[in-house]
């Protein structure tokens, strides 16, 4: 990895990682004053569903084609030519989403007892209301995406990461200033508010770039007819996770006793501690992998991936063991207050478990999906997509029976693991990029993280006795698990030691 890049990271990790820390701050601001209630049940399905809508249907065309396609036709025919595909394509994006959200807000009744149709009346009907609010914001989500890839394809990796700050402060002032005078349905408008100012913060640099802005469509044009052939095949290969999510809210909604808003609490807390690092490295290395497959650079190609692979293991394996050793500690600390009680705390904490043991395989999916879409390969991650969305459907259905809610998460989980399984086998067998060399680093890498688990759990269990302050005995964890891994992993001669101390 250049290191031009590893410093671009540094600083989108920094933002991205502010970005995450306001979006949890949103959520404790939320779980204080709806809890786990019948009212956060009825929100989180009428937010989640129309978000994980558009990443099924919208986002993996605009991030996974409309990026490759776009820095090709930068590299040969240059930004003018370029500008004007995005555009054409944005405008698109914006119909069809337009023409979802109209839907969805008309048959709102239907789309929910779809997919959240285990609800008792009262939920089912409150979630029938607020969906109809946030529906459009498919139209925001979709534009946003469009501009995102068109920023980084630039080299302009700040304002994307910096976005989701700006609309989570936003929500945060509403819940504190206005909640009580406007309830849960201003929340939902303040939701769909939130997602326009995504888009607004973004034209202002599109333009910087020469982004034209006109309003026309141009279906003939081939370049948007070589997306929407690519996109066919990538709509399932990346809706896996969201598809996933749509049936875990199917499933939970059924379960009762405010299932869904535990699994929700849980998933958002998995997704900031987890999503830190992973988006800020997958965002930047996407165009990276794209510019390098357009060169035909293969070497370069395989040298990014196989990096990058590794940073996100070297990471994620002793995060994942951290935030299951202190998952009770965590909900607490950052959830328990309000109207979030300690039974919350104790169902919440229990499905984060599960959810973490599969944070690395959700980490390498994030990178070998972008691999395949930079060499406008979707056949591949087309066969995996499908095999994960029959597998989830069916460990879902298998775990949800034996050990409840928690069963979803673990579904997830291991969906998550066997997708990024599945996906490395594939890449390797067209790259032969995996070696001994790289299984001996991650090997070291997980041997290392589960020395590190052994020390934490030995002190923090003599901890526990001597100090009552949670957030103090997890600090101190923290700490000595870092250096633990730290010296361990530099004893073992893994490299990304090196990488990580790199300061240009």
């Amino acid at each position: 990895m250049k290191k031009n890049i590893v410093k671009t990271f540094s600083l989108v990790f920094v933002i991205t990682a502010i970005s995450k820390c306001l979006g949890l701050l949103r959520d404790i601001v939320f779980a204080k004053y709806y809890g786990t209630g019948y009212v956060s049940d009825a929100f989180f399905a009428a937010t989640r569903i129309p978000t994980q809508l558009v990443d099924i249907i919208l986002s993996s065309a605009i991030v996974s084609t409309f990026v490759p396609i776009f820095n090709q036709i930068l590299q040969k025919d240059g930004r003018e030519k370029a500008n004007h595909f995005a555009n054409n394509f944005v405008n698109i994006v914006a119909l069809i989403s337009s023409a979802i959200a109209i839907l969805g807000i008309l048959f709102a009744p239907q789309v929910v007892h779809l997919l959240a149709g285990g609800f008792d009346a009262e939920t089912f009907n409150l979630t029938v209301e607020l969906i109809r609010i946030t529906f459009p914001m498919i139209i925001f989500t979709a534009i946003a995406y469009s501009l995102v890839g068109l920023l980084q394809s630039y080299g302009e990796f700040n304002i994307p990461a910096a976005i989701s700050a700006v609309s989570n402060l936003v929500i945060i002032i509403f819940l504190v200033l206005f909640r009580e005078k406007f309830g849960i349905h201003g929340l939902a408008a303040c939701m769909l508010f939130a997602w326009f100012l995504q888009v607004a913060i973004q034209i202002p640099f599109a333009k910087k770039f020469g982004y034209p802005f006109h309003l026309k469509v141009n279906l003939k044009d081939e370049n948007i007819k070589n997306v929407f052939l690519l996109a066919i095949p990538v709509f399932i290969s990346t809706a896996v996770l969201p598809i996933n999510n749509l049936v875990s809210t199917r499933i939970a909604s059924g379960m009762g006793d405010n299932a869904l808003s535990a699994m929700e609490y849980a998933y958002k807390l998995y997704v900031v501690i987890s999503g830190i690092f992973t988006y800020a490295i997958g965002n930047i290395i996407f165009p990276e992998m794209s510019r390098a497959s357009a060169d035909n650079d293969k070497k370069e190609y395989q040298e990014i991936i196989l990096k990058a692979l590794r940073m996100m293991c070297y990471v994620l394996i002793p995060l994942s063991i951290g935030i299951m050793i202190y998952r009770q500690d965590i909900v607490s600390v950052i959830y328990e207050r309000g109207e979030f009680d300690a039974l919350s705390t104790l169902r919440t904490s229990s499905i984060l478990m599960y959810f973490a043991f599969g944070i690395i395989g959700a980490g390498i999916v994030e990178i070998m999906n972008k691999a395949f879409y930079a060499k406008q390969d979707t056949k591949s991650p087309l066969i995996a997509g499908v095999i994960m969305v029959v597998l989830n459907v069916v460990l879902c259905l298998i775990f949800s029976k034996i050990i409840g809610v928690e069963g979803l998460a673990l579904a997830t989980s291991l969906t998550a693991l066997a997708n990024a399984i599945t996906l490395i086998v594939m890449a390797n067998r067209k790259e032969k990029m995996i070696d001994r060399t790289f299984l001996l680093t991650i090997a070291k890498m997980i041997g290392a993280s589960l020395v590190m688990g052994l020390v934490v759990v030995l002190l923090n269990n003599w901890l526990v006795g001597v100090l009552s302050f949670k957030i103090v005995r997890m600090g101190i964890g923290a700490v000595i698990g870092v250096v633990t891994y730290y010296a361990l992993t530099y004893l073992l001669n893994v490299d990304e030691i090196k990488i990580l101390g790199r300061r240009n």
